[in-house]
């Protein structure tokens, strides 16, 4: 159990971090000050918040960061993941686009 609730805590992080981030790329605000505010979501330790002051690091996380869009699929080829009480997730099914892949999607919903 309590391994799980490390792991779940480990994803909110990472999802604030990419709305934080997103948040952040979009703003109509100075370069400089995006800059400074991308450095401080560089959590690497709870005591300290690193700031790497590196042209190359910030044009990657640039460029990382637009690769993270929606996307637009049909329909049809996405499948409602998880238990009937835990909300689900929408995911995208590979094999009914064609894709590889083993093993039934609807095994999934299970």
């Amino acid at each position: 159990m309590q391994e799980l609730k490390m792991h779940l805590k480990k994803m909110s992080e990472l999802n604030y971090n990419l709305l934080m981030s997103n948040i952040i790329i979009h703003s109509k605000i100075d370069e400089k000050d995006k800059q400074i505010l991308l450095w401080c979501l560089q959590d690497r330790d709870r005591n300290y918040v690193r700031l790497n002051d590196n042209e190359q690091v910030y044009e990657n996380i640039k460029k990382y960061l637009s690769l993270l869009r929606p996307l637009a699929l049909p329909l049809e080829n996405l499948v409602r993941v998880g238990g009937f009480n835990d909300g689900g997730y929408v995911m995208f099914n590979a094999l009914s686009a064609g894709g590889g892949g083993g093993g039934s999607p609807l095994s999934w919903c299970e």
